[in-house]
């Protein structure tokens, strides 16, 4: 059972827009503040996360770990599911000759991750609840802190292991909640942190090793990374307070995409992001959310 609350079914029910919406209001707003990767960086034991080198240092290091465990240097057919601004998906056309696609819902990311210019990379607007139907078979399949959004976690799951060849990977990094989490504790910070990000449940690193089972993924490697990933949410905490101190509706109001009207709402969405950025590290330091590495194969 997910955690949910009170009026964040809708987010469910009406997964599509939400994504628009949300993304077309705050997309720019994360990439000016945090950067183009939507996902967080891992960190070293004596590292803090606090200077931007030990910020690109750890990102360079996460990355390539992620390439190694996809084996992406010889996959033919590479995809990146809810692939936000591209950056990720760049990353991995840089280190293969093969073909990387990224999918997303949110039109407002793909704008962006459109400028990204390699021979073999591509980017399609597709739903990730629906992989199967790209017709194509993948050998490698990564997916870094969106499956939150996803409405039915154990569809998308299914559909992408029916995109896979066999002995493909899926490289799944998820914000789980913790086992057995008190609906109140739930409530108190889960909730508001859903609500903010238009999420309609979480999972438990527990349901998601029976959605690779029933999806008849072999799991090669689990892993808790809140103490790698730490230094993200003191990071975030920090950039959501430098962008409070500037904050107007007029500053607001030139990050929201142009190709999609939120108005008042796309200005409502952006103000309850520096809520977001406080309940994101309590929930993690209350240890409520886990972020949760999860490396799986096709048989």
């Amino acid at each position: 059972m997910t955690a949910g609350g009170e009026g964040l079914d809708e987010f469910r029910d009406r997964y599509e827009e939400t994504m628009e919406r949300m993304f077309a209001a705050v997309g720019a707003l994360y990439a000016e503040h945090w950067g183009e990767f939507f996902h967080f960086a891992l960190f070293d034991d004596s590292e803090d996360g606090g200077s931007d080198a030990a910020w690109e240092a750890a990102f360079a290091r996460t990355h390539a770990r992620y390439a190694e465990a996809l084996r992406v240097a010889d996959a033919s057919n590479v995809l990146e599911v809810a692939c936000g601004r591209g950056a990720f998906a760049e990353y991995l056309a840089a280190r293969t000759t093969g073909r990387v696609l990224g999918i997303d819902i949110a039109r407002a990311q793909l704008a962006a991750a459109e400028r990204r210019r390699r021979p073999n990379l591509g980017f399609l607007r597709h739903d990730a609840m629906h992989v199967a139907a790209l017709g194509a078979r993948f050998d490698a399949v990564a997916c870094l802190d969106a499956e939150c959004y996803f409405p039915d976690k154990a569809a998308a799951v299914a559909g992408i292991a029916e995109a896979m060849r066999p002995g493909a990977r899926f490289l799944l990094v998820a914000w789980c909640r913790r086992e057995r989490l008190g609906k109140a504790q739930a409530r108190m910070v889960l909730c508001p942190l859903m609500h903010a990000w238009g999420i309609a449940g979480l999972e438990t690193a527990s349901a998601y090793r029976r959605h690779f089972r029933r999806a008849g993924l072999r799991l090669v490697e689990e892993a808790d990374l809140n103490a790698q990933a730490q230094p993200n949410w003191e990071r975030g905490y920090r950039r959501a307070l430098e962008a409070l101190r500037g904050f107007s509706p007029v500053s607001a109001a030139r990050l929201l995409w142009n190709g999609l009207p939120v108005g008042a709402d796309g200005i409502r969405l952006i103000e309850d992001q520096f809520a977001a950025a406080l309940y994101i590290k309590a929930a993690f330091d209350a240890g409520f959310l886990r972020y949760t590495y999860f490396l799986a194969e096709r048989g």
